[in-house]
């Protein structure tokens, strides 16, 4: 008997390793808004997102100032959770920074890839500050707007944290105000939402939402 459970708990092991050694951890992108603005004195409700995935869940959430107007509360952003699409309830509250982002614009083309950005004044505000995540307001197309973050300025000649995602024309207007924020959805939401609220009277804003889900596979 004892040599039955001895080769049993040892049968057991064997299953658990194999079964240990086969799990991956898989975690999809997803876009949920892209780029888009909300004009002052307004709110956007942001696209509902279904969430598939058993595993824990990262809402990322970016707004940028995209006038240089004073902004006197901060963007005001909403998340939300339901069960079924409908029935929202709030998550949590929270607000971006308040301040008159400073602008400039772009001293050159951008194309995708590249690890630096001409601006033509890249020491008025706080382009020039290390870590400081900046905004370029692409003129053709909203969605293709993108968000960069600075890592050392010689001559206006910015070197960014990352490279450019998109191409950008000569004369983009950019902002040196962009806020960023992490958010984790309880595993038992079933969609998620975010809200903005631009209650300031005159600075409109930008924001867009992406979503990360982690689960295992046995």
């Amino acid at each position: 008997m004892r040599r039955i459970l001895i080769g049993s708990l040892a049968l057991l092991a064997c299953f658990l390793s194999t079964v240990q050694a086969s799990r991956s951890l898989l975690s999809p992108r997803i876009v949920i808004d892209e780029w888009q603005p909300v004009v002052a004195a307004t709110a956007v409700v942001g696209n509902s997102q279904l969430l598939q995935w058993p595993g824990e869940k990262m809402l990322y959430v970016e707004t940028a100032l995209v006038e240089a107007t004073a902004h006197g509360t901060g963007a005001q952003v909403v998340v939300e959770i339901s069960y079924g699409d409908d029935d929202w309830t709030l998550l949590t509250s929270f607000r971006g920074t308040a301040e008159t982002a400073a602008t400039t614009t772009l001293n050159g083309a951008v194309t995708a890839a590249d690890t630096t950005v001409t601006l033509t004044d890249a020491t008025t505000g706080d382009f020039d500050v290390k870590l400081r995540k900046w905004f370029i307001l692409d003129p053709n197309v909203y969605a293709n707007s993108e968000s960069l973050k600075t890592v050392s300025n010689s001559t206006h000649v910015v070197t960014t944290a990352q490279d450019v995602q998109r191409a950008h024309v000569t004369g983009a207007n950019c902002y040196d105000r962009v806020d960023e924020f992490v958010i984790t959805i309880p595993k038992a939401a079933r969609y998620a939402r975010v809200i903005l609220n631009n209650d300031d009277a005159d600075c409109d804003i930008a924001f867009t939402t992406r979503l990360s889900q982690v689960t295992e596979r046995w």
